[in-house]
């Protein structure tokens, strides 16, 4: 018997596609026959996943440890982001479509040995998510919940589209990164200064405030430099999708050709074999009408 809804959703979400709605009806009778109508109901409208959402939340359940290591992958390539390493950048930038292709293989291999079959369109949504993962940690910590209901997808630019991707949209989210505070120092008393230390004084004010104004000059060229490299990366990683879907289009036009010829080739020989039945037809027909 389940207790609250959270144990609901980890046994639902555990269940194959083809035995969600089924397990979902048995345990939302449970509760309503123990009296908890608001469980009940709770458990009728949790919805089922999609079946590359089903296949990346068995995947994180059944095999954490290489999980793991895409999360490991996938701070590593943060973290250069971050620090603008711009070789590591280009190292992993390159390294993380293998990572994700090997990863999503692996996904379909457990789906299939739990009895449900990938196909290609599933199998683009399971490669798409794992690219969210990398990407953002707010669509880390989703997919580690084993409860997705839709597939996750990153365009390059900005944070990935959370809204009605999970079966409880209860995650605890990180804290906003505290900021330096700035404190200024009280000058001394009302005691008479001569005009040389007056104006040693206003040079020092000077001073100051010039080279505030270079620090803040320079936290804003860092600023900038990390927004570039930050750019450039997600743009090599845009080019890298736009030269897969190439790819991909590439061979989709090989096979047309491919099948186009073979029905050129099946056309010509039933045209020729029309020509023979209608052949013999006639000679038939000749035959019987000179009895």
């Amino acid at each position: 018997m389940i207790l609250h809804l959270r144990a609901a959703v980890e046994e639902l979400y555990a269940e194959t596609p083809s035995r969600f709605t089924a397990r979902r009806s048995e345990l939302a009778a449970q509760a309503k026959d123990a009296g908890d109508k608001q469980l009940a109901a709770a458990v009728t409208a949790l919805r089922k996943p999609t079946v590359a959402a089903w296949a990346v939340n068995h995947f994180v359940r059944t095999c954490r440890d290489e999980v793991d290591e895409l999360r490991s992958f996938a701070e590593l390539l943060r973290e250069a982001q971050r620090t603008l390493d711009a070789d590591q950048l280009r190292v992993l930038g390159r390294e993380r479509s293998r990572r994700v292709d090997a990863v999503a293989d692996r996904v379909a291999e457990e789906a299939a040995s739990a009895g449900q079959r990938v196909g290609g369109g599933v199998a683009v949504e399971v490669r798409d998510t794992l690219t969210a993962l990398i990407a953002d940690e707010d669509a880390e910590a989703s997919v580690l919940t084993g409860a997705l209901v839709k597939a996750l997808s990153y365009s390059g630019f900005g944070s990935v589209d959370l809204e009605d991707a999970l079966a409880l949209e209860d995650l605890p989210r990180g804290e906003d990164a505290g900021r330096p505070s700035l404190s200024v120092l009280d000058g001394g008393g009302g005691e008479a200064v001569d005009l040389e230390e007056r104006r040693r004084a206003r040079r020092t004010a000077e001073r100051t405030r010039l080279a505030s104004a270079l620090e803040s000059a320079r936290e804003a060229l860092r600023s900038a430099d990390r927004q570039v490299a930050v750019l450039t990366a997600r743009q090599e990683e845009v080019t890298e999708g736009i030269a897969d879907l190439e790819r991909r289009l590439a061979a989709a036009r090989e096979r047309l050709a491919k099948v186009g010829a073979e029905l050129a080739g099946a056309t010509s020989e039933r045209d020729a074999q029309e020509a023979r039945e209608e052949q013999a037809r006639r000679a038939l027909e000749d035959h019987d009408d000179s009895e």
